[in-house]
């Protein structure tokens, strides 16, 4: 058995999302929240597995997250039968006003807010109930000060709650580059704490004045992120629940989003083989 695999769903890529290779499909709640919208998100395209991504549930903030924000994911995921919902391992809200800042920011690697996530991320679990929900690994440019290892503080997170591990792969191998540990070791370290999987892909590049590389989601999958999906799979095996490429701008022509998918598939069919 290999995983269901597909797109982020973005309005470039649906007429693609009928390739025989995608059978699963990642609804971003921010791009489906929109009230004058009639029909569901994924229309009638039918697929194995949907996800629903959130951006705002904010695990890492103090405040746990908003009953109306949960009320409006909790809408798109039933109207668009998903499996599952997913949201970042990180905070958005500012921790004294709550305003949004806009983007991710990672939380110390620390007991106390170790504490902090695995509350919300109670809550969060309580509120959906049946629907399994996925915690995903964020890329960052700055760390603060911690006394624990991000792996470790990952694998107490799903050990604590139960959640599953949405692995972007990407994400783990720009915080490799940048921030010089074994992209390898990392998931190796924290799969066995996932009791269920799924996966991000995208690509990224290096940024010319500061050295960064960055995750992007602008450019092809590199090959050392293929490379590291497959280990990835192969660590997870059958706990890899979906798959799903993500691309946000500059997009590619028709046979660049089929051969991708196409890929990604490829690489889940050839290790099956083998495991």
């Amino acid at each position: 058995m290999f995983p269901a695999i597909g797109y982020a769903i973005r309005e470039p890529n649906r007429p693609f999302l009928t390739d025989p290779a995608i059978n699963a499909a990642e609804i971003t709640f921010e791009r489906a929240d929109d009230p004058l919208r009639v029909e569901t998100y994924v229309g009638d395209l039918d697929f194995d597995y949907v996800s629903v991504h959130a951006l705002k549930l904010s695990v890492g903030s103090l405040d746990p997250p908003s009953r109306r924000y949960m009320d409006a994911l909790k809408s798109i995921a039933m109207e668009n039968h998903a499996a599952a919902i997913s949201d970042h391992l990180g905070f958005t809200r500012d921790t004294n006003s709550g305003v949004e800042m806009g983007h991710f920011a990672p939380p110390p690697w620390t007991p106390q807010m170790l504490d902090v996530v695995c509350r919300n991320i109670e809550v969060v679990q309580r509120y959906f109930g049946e629907t399994p929900f996925f915690i995903e690994t964020i890329a960052r440019l700055f760390e603060f000060r911690s006394t624990l290892t991000e792996a470790d503080f990952l694998a107490s997170v799903l050990r604590r709650t139960g959640c599953g591990w949405l692995l972007d792969v990407t994400n783990v191998y720009a915080n490799a580059v940048n921030f010089g540990f074994d992209a390898y070791e990392f998931i190796a370290a924290v799969m066995p704490h996932a009791s269920r999987v799924q996966m991000h892909l995208a690509g990224g590049r290096r940024d010319p004045r500061s050295g960064w590389y960055i995750d992007t989601h602008s450019e092809p999958i590199p090959e050392p992120v293929w490379d590291l999906y497959g280990f990835a799979l192969q660590c997870g095996g059958s706990r890899v629940e979906a798959v799903f490429i993500e691309r946000d701008q500059n997009f590619p022509d028709e046979h660049g989003w089929r051969s991708e998918v196409r890929r990604a598939r490829s690489v889940a069919e050839s290790l099956e083989v083998t495991l």
